[in-house]
């Protein structure tokens, strides 16, 4: 296979004809390593006078671009008018056979990591957890979203108790590097279904500012009795108190407005952990 385009001049072309089906044509100067590249692969490819690279500007319109895309496509090479930002390495090894990892979409970008609320037994194994595309997910078939902070709360759900006033809950983890992005498309796909959305996490600072500011209805918590009782200043350190500021400012529900003040004003926080065997509900934030 001849040489092929980069990323960064298949991005200056896929620019380059946003403008001209505006202009026509465009008068382009080698001075630009983008530029230069393109115009050297049409030398190449013939689609260029060998001179090109020697002119001080270089006239392209949407023929040359056509015939760019055409001679790519032939070359098995990554043509500049393939969306690449969207497709899978497995979906983008049949379009062309030059690898672009940085380009297209992450093995586990659309992946999350789902809790079953009822196990299954499979070829004698116990599952209770899957690593799926949420976009495979029917998201019709669930009655509210609840989104888990901490991989080990995840895992070991069973040691809390939740008072859930759903019968089809979506269980997911909010994700680390692996399975962030995956539940952050989930989520926002969920809020355009104008469904329930509960975060459980840390009752301190980031968590809350979590649960407060991406578009969470409510938060699990135990009573406000029970939370002051457990809750400690240890348990907010000096790292958390960044993201106080701008939950104090936040208007919230009547519900949530002490369990605001006891974060904010006597400065005590509790782990996701720590909540273990309390009644945990639903607290309205907004």
């Amino acid at each position: 296979m001849q040489q092929a385009l980069g990323l960064q001049a298949l991005n200056w072309l896929r620019q380059l004809e946003l403008r001209l089906k505006a202009s026509g044509s465009e008068a382009v100067s080698p001075g630009k390593k983008a530029a230069a590249q393109v115009i050297d692969w049409c030398i190449e490819q013939q689609l260029l006078p060998a001179h090109s690279a020697s002119l001080p500007k270089v006239r392209f319109d949407m023929a040359l671009l056509g015939a760019i895309a055409t001679a790519q496509r032939q070359l098995g090479q990554a043509c500049f008018r393939d969306n690449l930002a969207a497709q899978s390495r497995m979906e983008a090894a049949q379009s062309s056979q030059q690898e672009l990892k940085s380009a297209g979409l992450k093995p586990r970008q659309q992946r999350v990591l789902l809790r079953l609320n009822q196990p299954t037994q499979q070829a004698g194994l116990h599952t209770e957890f899957i690593d799926t595309d949420w976009q495979q997910l029917p998201l019709d078939q669930f009655d509210t979203l609840l989104v888990v902070e901490n991989l080990d709360c995840f895992y070991q759900l069973e040691l809390f108790t939740l008072e859930l006033p759903f019968q089809q809950p979506l269980v997911v983890y909010r994700g680390d590097r692996l399975y962030s992005r995956g539940c952050k498309a989930l989520k926002t796909a969920w809020l355009s279904l104008q469904k329930p959305t509960i975060y459980f996490g840390d009752f301190d600072g980031k968590g809350v500012s979590i649960a407060l500011h991406e578009g969470y209805q409510a938060m699990l918590l135990p009573d406000l009795a029970t939370l002051q009782q457990q809750a400690s200043s240890s348990m907010l350190p000096d790292t958390q108190l960044k993201y106080l500021p701008a939950i104090k400012s936040t208007a919230c529900s009547q519900d949530f407005q002490p369990y605001q003040a006891l974060l904010c004003q006597q400065l005590k926080g509790l782990r996701q952990q720590n909540m273990q065997q309390q009644q945990l509900k639903p607290i309205s934030l907004t």
